[in-house]
């Protein structure tokens, strides 16, 4: 499993969307007709939320994505599902904003990217819509598992520790708890999430509890994480 770094994009959206304090937005950069040729798109972020909770809100009150890719022509559209989406940018990403009804429901949504003028469309990247509650979350397998007493593993830019977690029944919001402490959590998907583990965490050897809590309330069974001698 890959701990990832999550991105944020709020105010860059907002820029290129529809000027934040008094900016104006920049003009995308105008690429060369592709000849027809279908746009290749790598990830959309956010790539989920929890049913009726927004992202990347805009000033306009509507959420956002940013679809990322390579020679994204100037007037380019995403699309989620049949219903095209206000879209600017081109180059490498564009941003798109999202009218709160596409996801108001549990479901998941394919997002395209359609080239001007009726272009080629794109391969389809997956937006999940989460309910607010589920069954209780599973914890499976932790990255890693274990680690010497007092050395850092997937070390952050803070210094911290990455642990990432596989499982299953992870929503947004999921809380992971280490030795009854909450830690930073960062949702990935429903089966996989990551957290920053503090180096005081690390400094007992033994077997210390990992569980997650899901916004329900509802809790995983526990996994030991091992802290071994130096």
């Amino acid at each position: 499993m890959t701990v990832q770094t999550v991105r944020a994009l709020p105010v860059y959206l907002c820029i290129l969307l529809a000027g934040c304090g008094g900016d104006k937005a920049p003009q995308a950069e105008k690429l060369p007709g592709a000849g027809g040729q279908a746009p290749l798109i790598d990830r959309v972020e956010p790539s989920s939320t929890a049913v009726q909770t927004g992202f990347n809100m805009q000033p306009d009150g509507q959420a956002a994505i940013a679809v990322f890719g390579k020679s994204i022509q100037s007037g380019s559209q995403v699309y989620w599902n049949d219903q095209a989406l206000t879209t600017a940018g081109g180059g490498e990403w564009v941003a798109a904003t999202v009218p709160a009804k596409l996801y108001e429901k549990p479901g998941t949504a394919a997002v395209t990217l359609h080239g001007p003028n009726g272009g080629a469309t794109s391969n389809a990247l997956e937006f999940t819509v989460y309910g607010k509650s589920g069954p209780a979350p599973r914890v499976m397998e932790l990255y890693p598992g274990s680690t010497p007493k007092g050395k850092g593993f997937n070390v952050q830019p803070s210094g911290e520790s990455a642990l990432g977690v596989a499982g299953a029944d992870f929503l947004p919001g999921v809380r992971l708890f280490f030795d009854g402490k909450e830690m930073k959590t960062v949702f990935g998907k429903a089966s996989g999430l990551s957290a920053i583990i503090p180096a005081a965490s690390l400094a007992r050897a033994g077997a210390h509890q990992v569980w997650a809590v899901n916004p329900d309330g509802k809790e995983s069974n526990k996994v030991a994480f091992q802290v071994g001698k130096e």
